[in-house]
């Protein structure tokens, strides 16, 4: 049987936070009227997702708002151009290899990510991971326009554990050992049920709970990057 292996990808594979990257690229992008609040809005949900308090909800629906009214179909060449500067500039090195060698041997890998699906799904590609194989919070769309809403539960904290138990049972195999790569605190109840937990560059209550653990600790750096596209 196959290993499965699982990668969440903010601060794991990438280097950044995609969803405060993507705040930004859409200043840039001029979708937002009022960046300056909207920055400072941003900046006060990433101070509460480090101190383990965050609205992920109402989080999830501030970056969409920009979004809402716009199809996605009009903005996928948007979603791509962003993905492939956050895959050329911000992936670690090791993070691919580790991508590669898992795909070599003939094991199954899944991106599970708290950020929407829509930023999510393009990087998951150029990473190398099947459609089926990602996993985001779902924006919710009526006639292909983005209404702001979300689906719920989100793909975080147990919710991860929640999309991870849905997309087993719908695979036509059963998997040997299962690997989970993670940086965040936030991610611990899936870290605690899978075969091996991995912690990449881990929180400060993540490295205290994996040392506990006795989980694998690995320091992942942008340096030697590699050109993908």
């Amino acid at each position: 049987m196959p290993n499965i292996t699982l990668f969440d990808l903010d601060h794991t594979l990438i280097s950044v936070d995609c969803s405060n990257e993507w705040t930004k690229y859409l200043c840039q992008q001029n979708f937002v009227n009022n960046p300056k609040a909207y920055m400072a809005t941003k900046n006060a949900y990433a101070r509460a997702y480090l101190e383990g308090q965050v609205d992920m909800l109402g989080f999830s629906r501030f970056i969409l708002q920009p979004l809402i009214g716009y199809s996605s179909d009009d903005l996928q060449k948007i979603f791509n151009n962003f993905a492939e500067y956050i895959v050329n500039e911000c992936t670690y090195p090791e993070a691919y290899h580790t991508i590669q060698k898992s795909i070599a041997q003939g094991g199954k890998i899944l991106l599970i990510s708290a950020s929407i699906i829509d930023i999510v799904r393009p990087i998951g590609l150029l990473l190398g991971f099947e459609e089926d194989n990602i996993i985001g919070v779902q924006s919710i769309k009526e006639n292909g326009v983005i209404t702001g809403e979300v689906l719920e539960p989100l793909s975080f904290a147990e919710g991860k554990v929640y999309h991870y138990q849905q997309w087993l049972a719908q695979q036509q195999k059963l998997f040997k050992n299962s690997i989970f790569y993670s940086d965040s605190i936030n991610d611990a109840p899936l870290l605690e049920i899978v075969d091996q937990a991995i912690c990449i560059n881990p929180d400060p209550k993540l490295k205290k709970l994996a040392l506990k653990n006795g989980w694998e600790i690995k320091i992942w750096q942008m340096k030697n990057a590699i050109e993908f596209l």
